[in-house]
């Protein structure tokens, strides 16, 4: 009653419980490249690889298009690894491999903690079809999902929660939470990604397909796909395994090595809790020294029913590659996923934080939340009822 004060108690047989993580799959991934940056790697932002380069009939190479400058260069190198998610198939198919991806898209709903109380995560089975759901908490907010549908949209438009979806996830939380009697409407946001699914080839339902990742050596193009998130440590290992064919420097890998980059955090600091600390230490890593040092006292305060602080918001704006606002709103912070309208109601004092960290000028910044906003209510706004 305590952890799920609406659970449905007629027909309850039992119950397990089991400890589990959470991460930020974004702020996992910058703390990534930037932990790589500082041992000399190049990241480029923007950037959409669309050919291979042949040498001999081998891989030498990738033709790559600027999306901001809007030009194509040619990058060279002994070795391409095709990372590319649930795009990997198109730079597969011009060295004569045949698709083996099935994009399974997952879908969620995002509601307010008053909304779905759940101090917990929990774990539970569709009513339709068996299927588990989650309702977990997230970020002060309450994550509930997902859908697995198999997704026939074009893979460079960005996907969306659909109302069949929405009202899938609603019949399940419904079934164990009957009081709560929550609605598409409730949610504050809905989103929705594309899985890189290695299909089997057989006919069967979406969840039935194995999660695990494949690995491809093709012409001299080192694919690798599928897989999962708790598992990217393992699977860049084999990679890097693979790639000693053609890399034969590669060092001696240890598998029991650290991650990450360890962390000192400060004892204490004057104004930022200690819980707050370890959250902005976990997402920035070291740098988060600099964050601190640099940000104004005014901005050390948090962002109202949000866990970040205004101080992150200028620094993710200055250090962390931001094109768009939309970069800014929904991959380098996650305010987009947690506020109603996206966080409209922040943009007078986040513009002006952040306009003269960018340099963009009015015309620029009026266009910029234009276009965030747009892109906020085509593909997170919760569906519409009305919706056709």
């Amino acid at each position: 009653d305590r952890l799920l004060p609406r659970l449905k108690q007629g027909s309850l047989r039992g119950g397990l419980s089991y400890p589990d993580a959470q991460t930020d799959d974004a702020r996992l991934t910058l703390r990534v490249i930037s932990e790589a940056q500082a041992d000399g790697a190049e990241a480029i932002n923007y950037v959409q690889a669309t050919e291979l380069l042949f040498e001999q009939d081998a891989v030498c190479g990738v033709r790559v298009r600027d999306r901001i400058g809007d030009q194509d260069c040619q990058l060279r190198a002994r070795l391409v690894v095709n990372a590319a998610g649930a795009w990997c198939d198109r730079l597969r198919l011009q060295v004569g491999g045949h698709g083996r991806l099935r994009p399974l898209r997952g879908s969620h709903l995002v509601f307010d903690y008053a909304d779905l109380p759940c101090a917990q995560a929990v774990g539970f089975f569709h009513p339709d079809d068996g299927r588990p759901v989650f309702a977990v908490p997230w970020q002060g907010r309450v994550l509930l999902g997902t859908t697995d549908l198999d997704h026939k949209g074009d893979l460079d438009v960005e996907p969306r929660c659909t109302l069949e979806e929405a009202e899938y996830l609603l019949t399940a939380v419904r079934s164990i939470f009957p009081g709560l009697s929550l609605r598409v409407e409730d949610a504050l946001v809905s989103y929705a990604g594309v899985r890189p699914v290695i299909g089997s080839g057989d006919a069967v339902k979406p969840s039935d397909e194995s999660r695990e990742h494949g690995l491809w050596q093709e012409k001299g193009l080192l694919s690798v796909t599928g897989g999962k998130l708790t598992t990217f440590r393992t699977t860049a290992l084999e990679v890097l395994d693979a790639a000693r064919s053609q890399l034969s420097d590669i060092g001696v890998l240890n598998p029991d090595a650290a991650i990450l980059a360890p962390l000192q955090l400060p004892a204490r600091h004057s104004i930022v809790g200690q819980q707050a600390l370890k959250r902005i230490y976990a997402r920035y890593g070291q740098a988060a020294d600099r964050l601190l040092a640099q940000s104004k006292e005014a901005d050390l305060t948090v962002i109202e029913n949000t866990e970040y602080l205004w101080a992150e918001l200028p620094w993710v704006a200055a250090e962390e590659a931001v094109v768009h606002l939309q970069d800014l709103m929904l991959r380098r912070t996650r305010l987009g996923f947690l506020l109603r309208d996206g966080g409209m109601g922040l943009m007078q004092r986040l513009r002006l934080l952040c306009q003269p960290v960018l340099d963009w000028d009015d015309a620029r910044w009026e266009r910029e939340q234009r276009d965030y906003y747009r892109q906020w209510q085509a593909f997170y706004a919760p569906p519409r009822v009305d919706e056709s």
